[in-house]
């Protein structure tokens, strides 16, 4: 209830001595005191009731008033009944915003205890009733299932207020309102994987001004955004691991939120958590045929006549043109106790679900892979209208969540490989091999390895949480050395730059840093010379130094392009 409603009240004749700003403050309970100092008895949104029997000296009533404001008690009751509210304790109400009522020497404090009591009750049952009826419409439409639209569709006008479904690497499920601009997702991801406890709040700055104030909780640039524009409540939907979970963004702080709210926020969580569940239990008799399909699509001499058959039986045309991904997740930490094969396929489906509701995705060795259908296209790897190449706008995509991927806990190093476009079932194998060489040279520069020359997107990859090459962005040599297994390239770089290494750690000859610059310059002495800043003979006489620890000739194209592999190698 609020202030005007207990004067409305009839019988007890209260009047308000304070300014009328105070008639819409809420009361939730009653506390009678002549303590001088009651703040610590006191809680949010008491109505006070005190005879004044502490009033006696200058700076009392300050004292008083003051403990209740700071209590959050923002109403008080004077007693009249030992004469009038002295001018002092009205003057403390209006300077520390508490409203005053002034209450009459013939009404009891018992009297204003029972009606308060008796409103707060009726008020209770009322909102006990308007609860059980969402709650009983939400579970209906659960059962029936309606889906998460209609689940925000019919909490939306009960909430009030804007509210978004968001997975933990910062995709866009659903909502009750418009959807949330990319950067502000990826933000509150971010800041979700990273809180310590849920509900958090987290306070999002607005697009458009000074890149200076961009900064998160953790000081990281988060692009050209301005002040604090709103803040948001999360709140976790499911279990462990984050990352692959979902979880609520509320607009406005919970805290102030009236208690009827925030039990409406959390049966939402509560039925969203039970969609998803509903979800991920018809993704597990999927993930079996995506499986068949996948394994067959890996194996030499598998019939395209079957693996269309199983791609019927999971409703996806082995006609259309399809996107293959291959990813592997790497951490150092703990996924909550989630077997790895599944966290990792949870976590390809929330990359996938933006750029194909019917992606398929299945385990294969150590890596995921993804096959994401794709429009219709008259074109081969044309791009999508007004955006570029759809390989290149999935992994653009997935590169906007490094900030994300770095925010989780478990230190995640994720590496992605994305093919061409294939059409049709006969090109799915290619595209496969496409994808899975892409994703091991992905690995390699996600490690800080080879790849100083190629694109600069990927080349800023490197040392990255998530590293992303497309098939189509990796240059021959780079792809032949991501096909070949790492036992076999670090074999082979040993063999060939080994004596280099011992000889320049025991004498600081600096000979791996010459070969590496002398096959930069295509040779010249020169060039090399002036690039490392020392006179040519001493490039000649390290060169020599080189061949005569490694047994190879220089000026022979076989062995420059030996040396030129073998630098590449991590």
């Amino acid at each position: 209830m609020r202030v005007r409603d207990l004067l409305d009240m009839p019988g007890l004749g209260l009047r308000l001595l304070t300014d009328v700003t105070g008639l819409d403050r809420a009361i939730k309970h009653v506390y009678t005191t002549d303590l001088p100092d009651p703040g610590r008895y006191l809680t949010q949104g008491d109505l006070v009731l005190t005879g004044m029997i502490w009033c006696r000296e200058p700076g009392d009533a300050d004292r008083f008033v003051r403990a209740l404001a700071r209590a959050g008690a923002g109403v008080l009751g004077a007693g009249e009944a030992l004469g009038s509210v002295p001018p002092e304790v009205i003057d403390a109400c209006g300077r520390h915003g508490v409203a005053l009522l002034a209450v009459p020497a013939e009404t009891s404090f018992a009297a204003v205890t029972d009606e308060v009591g008796r409103r707060l009750s009726g008020d209770r049952a009322t909102a006990m009733t308007r609860v059980l009826g969402r709650r009983r419409r939400l579970l209906s439409a659960v059962a029936e299932g309606a889906g998460l639209d209609e689940m925000f569709r019919l909490m939306g006008r009960e909430i009030g207020m804007p509210c978004w479904l968001l997975t933990g690497t910062g995709q866009l499920v659903g909502g009750t309102s418009a959807a949330l601009p990319r950067p502000v997702a990826l933000r509150l991801a971010a800041e979700y994987l990273k809180a310590d406890r849920l509900p958090a709040e987290i306070p999002v700055l607005k697009l458009g001004a000074t890149r200076d104030n961009a900064t998160g909780s953790d000081g990281g640039d988060w692009g050209d955004w301005g002040d604090v524009d709103a803040r948001y409540s999360l709140f976790g939907v499911g279990g462990e691991p984050r990352l692959t979970s979902w979880f609520l963004a509320c607009a406005g702080r919970d805290q102030d939120w009236a208690h009827e709210l925030r039990e409406s926020v959390a049966e939402l969580a509560a039925d969203v958590a039970l969609e998803r569940a509903r979800l991920d239990a018809g993704r597990a008799g999927d993930r079996k045929l995506a499986e068949a399909i996948v394994t067959r699509l890996a194996a030499d001499g598998s019939s395209s006549a079957e693996i269309a058959s199983l791609m019927r039986a999971a409703d996806m045309s082995p006609d259309a043109r399809y996107l293959v991904a291959a990813l592997r997740a790497d951490t150092d930490g703990r996924m909550g106790g989630v077997p790895a094969e599944r966290w990792r396929c949870d976590l390809a489906v929330e990359l996938a679900v933006p750029h194909g509701d019917r992606a398929l995705v299945a385990a294969l060795g150590e890596e995921v892979i993804v096959l994401v259908p794709l429009r219709d296209s008259p074109g081969r790897d044309r791009a999508e209208p007004d955006g570029p190449p759809p390989a290149h706008a999935f992994a653009d995509r997935l590169r906007e969540t490094q900030p994300v991927f770095e925010a989780d806990r478990s230190r995640l190093r994720l590496s992605v490989g994305v093919s061409t476009p294939a059409f049709g079932v006969a090109a799915l194998a290619g595209a496969l091999h496409e994808a899975s060489s892409a994703r091991r040279l992905a690995a390699l520069r996600g490690s800080g390895g080879s790849g100083r020359s190629g694109s600069a997107a990927i080349s800023a990859a490197i040392s990255a949480a998530i590293s992303v090459v497309t098939s189509d962005e990796v240059a021959s040599h780079e792809l032949l050395l991501a096909s070949v297994p790492g036992t076999v390239l670090r074999s082979f770089r040993e063999r060939l730059l080994g004596p280099l290494l011992a000889y320049d750690e025991q004498h600081r000859a600096e000979l791996l840093g010459t070969l590496r610059e002398f096959l930069a310059c295509s040779g010249s002495w020169n060039a090399c010379a002036a690039k490392m800043y020392v006179h040519v003979n001493t490039v000649r006489y390290r060169i020599r130094r080189i061949e005569e620890l490694t047994g190879r000739d220089l000026s022979c194209l076989d062995d420059r392009v030996d040396f030129f592999l073998a630098l590449r190698i991590t």
